[in-house]
């Protein structure tokens, strides 16, 4: 039994680092979520649904893995534009912030600054995970 439990832990410890620098697409409850990990440190957008979660907001986080502690306050940098973080779309500006930044990351490296640090969550893969506005965004916007 305890080796069952050593060899799933060893298979999930492999999958969680072998995702590291590569976009990522979750699924449940009708609501997706996309994220991408560097260095401990997860860049999160939250897309609920109407079929999910019809009056939640989508949002940008920023979070440390180890304890999902939430980083306050951050910048996000890609290609020369800033985005303020954390938002969500709960106004017109939050609309056009988000459906700007995830355009923003089919094309360019995010530098993400907080708490003084800068690290960079590379494009890699958002061209194939990450939604477009008008081509195949489900999330909810207050629009």
């Amino acid at each position: 039994m305890k080796s069952i439990i050593v060899l799933m832990f060893l298979i999930f410890s492999m999958s969680i680092l072998a995702a590291e620098g590569k976009w990522t697409e979750g699924f449940g409850q009708g609501d997706f979520e996309y994220f991408i990990d560097k260095n401990n440190t997860r860049l999160y957008i939250s897309c609920p649904t109407q079929n999910g979660s019809a009056n939640a907001m989508s949002e940008v986080r920023l979070l440390q893995i180890s304890d999902e502690k939430h980083i306050e306050k951050f910048s996000l940098v890609v290609n020369g534009i800033i985005f303020e973080g954390p938002f969500s779309t709960d106004s017109r500006v939050g609309d056009n912030n988000f459906i700007a930044l995830l355009e923003a990351l089919h094309k360019g490296n995010v530098i993400a600054k907080f708490n003084g640090k800068t690290l960079t969550f590379p494009k890699s893969n958002a061209a194939k995970i990450v939604p477009v506005f008008g081509k195949n965004l489900e999330c909810n916007l207050s629009m």
